[in-house]
């Protein structure tokens, strides 16, 4: 990761201990300039002028200025090197020093001070059998352009841009869509269509500095009628509801769960969200993007972050249970809680990465408690509570388990979308039998039926109208 302050750049190595990423409180002290004391055992003071902030070692606590505030995971002292959580570092470093700090996972940037950032704008243009996307810069960028099979990426390689761009589908059938995806080469990418024949690219000096992309089409035949993309989600969207970031649980070296028969947890989420991202759109109008749309590792703080970079009004998180119990069948949806519901729920957090650690560790001072609800779900859990209903009522017809119901727990991956979130476990892929039904095509495509009826009745009752009615035989 790297770390800018102000002009300065400096690469900072985290380390990584029980699910959560942390990095040396010294390594910070040396680039921002505060001061370490240790002011009794235990307990660490960093100080810089007349602000103090307490690190408390094995407590997910910190105080600053007399008032309790969370960490997300516990400081760790390793050597006698002191830890603290990656993401928690800007409620450190924020009232120590008086000044903005911000963590951007998606990047990999911890930035302080007064950081440069170029801002990027992104224009589309449509005519005829060409559609002309403008990138323009606020001062000189590099622009790196590839053409792949079915899209066309940008990627400009600076640390930190401010980029003014929503996702945005086209019709036409030349650009199917043009989206920002971000990461450590700020990657733009634009999907093609089944029209799109060739591109030319050309940059222009300014200011602003403009990359000029022009994806020219097969031209149409007189008797032929355009090919279209899906409706925008802005014209189809009862209830509010534009952008759904789905969220395939797993990926790369990060399998999850497997099953008897070596069915990876990583692959059947995978299928399923690919499953419903186009059966949201074509189904109901709504933009849906994937977290990760292949097998590759991404942490659990990067795939909300990814929801909060595209605004979107819903978050998904695809995942399959496993149990010990070899009776164990059916889907679960959770939504966020600190505590979990039951022991059950408590195991099956754990296994998808706790948000906290046991309600018991924590202090049971109530300003505490109203501490531990300072994240971006707070505000959003009635309709994540009401999402989460909708989702397993349907789930339940397809699945068999209309008595699990809707459950709480801690999963650190819901706790920073600000926006309705929910982690849906579709199967128990440690059953045989349904282990079995997770890979079938047939099923997959009846447990995504079932989520786009869910979301659909959640859609509606938001809007205030009635919820749709099942087509026989459509369960």
């Amino acid at each position: 990761m790297v770390l800018l302050v102000d002009q300065s750049r400096r690469e900072l190595s985290p380390v990584l201990r029980g699910g959560a990423e942390l990095v040396r409180v010294d390594a910070l002290a040396q680039a921002t300039g505060f001061r370490t004391r240790v002011s009794k055992p235990g307990a660490l003071a960093l100080s810089f002028g007349s602000r103090e902030v307490t690190l408390y070692e094995r407590k997910s606590l910190v105080s600053i200025g007399g008032d309790l505030r969370l960490l997300s995971s516990p400081v760790l002292v390793e050597g006698g090197q002191w830890l603290v959580p990656l993401d928690s570092v800007p409620r450190l470093l924020t009232p120590l020093l008086g000044r903005r700090a911000e963590w951007r996972p998606a990047s990999r940037l911890l930035l302080v001070g007064n950081v440069p950032a170029p801002r990027v704008t992104v224009a589309t243009y449509a005519a005829g059998d060409a559609v002309r996307v403008v990138l323009e810069s606020s001062e000189p960028v590099p622009f790196r352009v590839r053409q792949e099979d079915r899209r066309v990426t940008v990627a400009i390689p600076r640390d930190v841009l401010d980029v003014a761009h929503q996702p945005e589908r086209l019709t036409g059938g030349i650009v199917e869509s043009v989206q920002f995806l971000g990461g450590r080469e700020n990657v733009f990418a634009i999907t093609v269509g089944p029209r799109f024949r060739q591109l030319k690219s050309a940059e222009e000096a300014g200011p602003p500095a403009r990359l000029i992309l022009e994806l020219q089409a097969e031209p149409m035949a007189a008797d032929r009628p355009p090919v279209a993309a899906p409706a925008p989600a802005a014209a189809a969207a009862p209830g509010g509801l534009r952008t759904v970031v789905i969220d395939p649980g797993h990926g790369g070296g990060e399998v999850g769960a497997q099953g008897p028969g070596g069915t990876l947890e990583k692959d059947v989420t995978l299928a399923i969200a690919r499953k419903l991202r186009s059966a949201l759109s074509n189904g109901l109008g709504l933009q849906a993007f994937l977290t990760r749309d292949g097998d590759k590792d991404m942490a659990l703080d990067d795939r909300a972050a990814f929801a909060n970079n595209y605004k979107a009004d819903l978050f998904v998180s695809i995942h399959a249970n496993a149990s010990r119990s070899a009776g164990a069948h059916g889907s679960e949806v959770y939504f966020l809680s600190y505590q979990a519901a039951d022991e059950e729920s408590r195991r099956v957090a754990a296994a998808e990465g706790a948000y906290v650690p046991e309600a018991a560790a924590a202090p049971a001072d109530a300003s505490v408690a109203m501490i531990l609800w300072d994240m971006a779900q707070a505000e959003h859990l009635e309709e994540s509570s009401s999402l989460a209903s909708r989702l397993q009522e349907e789930l339940a017809v397809v699945t068999g388990s209309e008595g699990r119901g809707v459950k709480q727990a801690p999963f650190r991956v819901l706790v920073g979308a600000a926006m309705p979130a929910v982690l849906v476990e579709v199967a128990f892929i440690s059953n045989s039998g349904e282990e079995k039904l997770l890979g079938s095509d047939a099923w997959q495509n009846k447990v995504v039926s079932a989520l786009v009826r869910g979301v659909a009745r959640y859609q509606q009752e938001r809007a205030g109208g009635a919820a749709p009615v099942a087509a026989s035989g459509s369960r």
